[in-house]
């Protein structure tokens, strides 16, 4: 038998439907619908994402896997819904498959996992409680943002600090130097992430100052304390990309 148009099948009377197509109980108006809603919210949450986040990656780039991920939930659930054999072949197959995606900020697995949420909701056909809690968090999370930022009166940068030493730097307490180092002429430091490999050190540190003189005299100190380090500063909202 010929493969038939689902477009097709929706347009049938419900008996005949049922007879010659028992497994197409699909209601395809209504998972447009939900995928064109859900296509504008995830392009929401990659704009609240691009300018809110504060995660040390491409946010551009990154938020643009936004809708494919939403839409591709959003299918998933309206099929396993209608079937129990769909439901249990889709955690059978879930098992065997392995994701090694590297997701190196918290804040970009909560932002995923926003996605995937309001995805879940719009393929159980919960349309209305999907959109209302996507703007109330986004809505929530935007307004703390704008809080602690002007209650901080801060600029946050990134700090990329890079050198190669003589000597084997596996046994040396550079992190806890840079660190003291730091503190002494910065508001507030986070170790963001390090990599040493034999005579090679790595860092990249999120720092906070209140007066671009701080900048300077950490620059110096860096200079004085590390010979031949590579020294590199980004501002945090240029990340964005907007």
């Amino acid at each position: 038998m010929e493969s038939v148009d689902p477009m097709l099948i929706a347009f049938l009377p419900k008996d005949i439907r049922n007879m010659f197509f028992p497994y197409a109980s699909v209601q395809l108006a209504a998972l447009v619908l939900n995928l064109l809603i859900g296509f504008v919210m995830a392009s929401i949450i990659g704009v609240h994402f691009r300018k809110y986040a504060s995660a040390f990656c491409n946010r551009q780039d990154f938020s643009r896997l936004f809708p494919l991920l939403m839409l591709s939930v959003i299918l998933i659930i309206t099929v396993v819904k209608a079937s129990l054999a769909l439901a249990l072949g889709l955690v059978g197959a879930l098992s065997i498959v392995r994701f090694r995606t590297p997701i190196k900020e918290p804040e970009e697995l909560l932002y995923l996992f926003l996605n995937i949420g309001v995805a879940v909701a719009l393929g159980a056909g919960q349309t209305l409680a999907a959109v209302v809690a996507c703007f109330v968090t986004l809505f929530l999370i935007g307004w703390v943002k704008k809080r602690d930022d002007k209650s901080k009166q801060e600029n946050g940068l990134f700090l990329s600090l890079n050198f190669i030493s003589d000597q084997s730097l596996k046994d040396t307490q550079l992190v806890s130097q840079l660190k003291s180092l730091l503190s002494e002429h910065a508001d507030r430091i986070e170790l963001r992430r390090i990599d040493i490999a034999d005579n090679r050190f790595d860092a990249n540190f999120f720092i906070s100052v209140s007066d671009e003189s701080q900048i300077d005299l950490c620059m110096k100190a860096l200079s004085n304390a590390f010979s031949g380090i590579n020294i590199s500063l980004l501002e945090q909202h240029n990340i964005a990309g907007v």
